[in-house]
């Protein structure tokens, strides 16, 4: 039996804690995000972490593919595949899209170069390194994937998925495509889509039952 939406969001144990440490996280790499000069600080971890070997890139290259537009669709499908819930595996895949399209919305808004604007030597491994850098919109997808299929994971087992967003984010700046504030403001973006989206069917789900039966 799937079990009541409120459960669901309850098992990932203080959601408005989570909640709150997001709005927190958020508000810092946005404050970090509009500084001008980019702080020296941002861009010599940016150089750092950018400075692994090429091996490297190419391990984490295909894990990076979670953050992209299809990846929530692809985790949707396999939820609703496994677990038989799909009221869970339609509000992935549209948690995932809203995300998407969200980060570029708040890119819109901030318009903050990528990396290479700022450090022209950066090796950028993926496009050309043009474009607006915060949000990342990778790493935003990838955090709300993690939290939605941590609501039907067991407990042992949810430091997984979040493993997962924290190196779709690494990898972004591994790639030379991000600034570790847009990394981090995605995370924390895509963190609260996510509870949203659990808030929102934790109220649509039992009413739209109640109709049925």
């Amino acid at each position: 039996m799937v079990p009541e939406m409120r459960d669901r969001l309850q098992t990932l144990g203080r959601p408005g804690l989570v909640a709150g440490v997001s709005v927190a996280a958020f508000a810092a790499s946005y404050l970090v995000a509009v500084q001008d000069p980019i702080p020296q600080w941002e861009l010599d971890l940016a150089e750092w972490i950018n400075e692994v070997p090429d091996w490297v890139a190419t391990v984490v290259y295909p894990f990076m593919q979670l953050g992209t537009l299809g990846g929530p669709l692809v985790v949707a499908a396999g939820i609703g595949l496994i677990t038989r819930d799909r009221w869970l595996a339609g509000a992935t895949a549209i948690a995932g899209v809203v995300t998407w399209f969200g980060a570029k919305g708040v890119k819109k808004i901030v318009e903050r170069d990528r990396p290479k604007s700022y450090l022209p030597a950066i090796d950028v491994r993926e496009g050309d390194g043009s474009g607006l850098g915060f949000i990342s919109g990778h790493s935003a997808v990838a955090a709300t994937i993690a939290v939605m299929v941590m609501v039907v994971m067991p407990r042992r087992w949810r430091w997984v998925p979040a493993v997962l967003a924290a190196l779709v984010g690494l990898a972004r700046i591994v790639h030379g495509v991000h600034l570790p504030a847009d990394v981090a403001g995605g995370w924390a973006f895509g963190t609260l889509v996510a509870l949203g989206a659990l808030w929102v069917l934790d109220r649509v789900e039992p009413a739209q039952r109640a109709e049925v039966g």
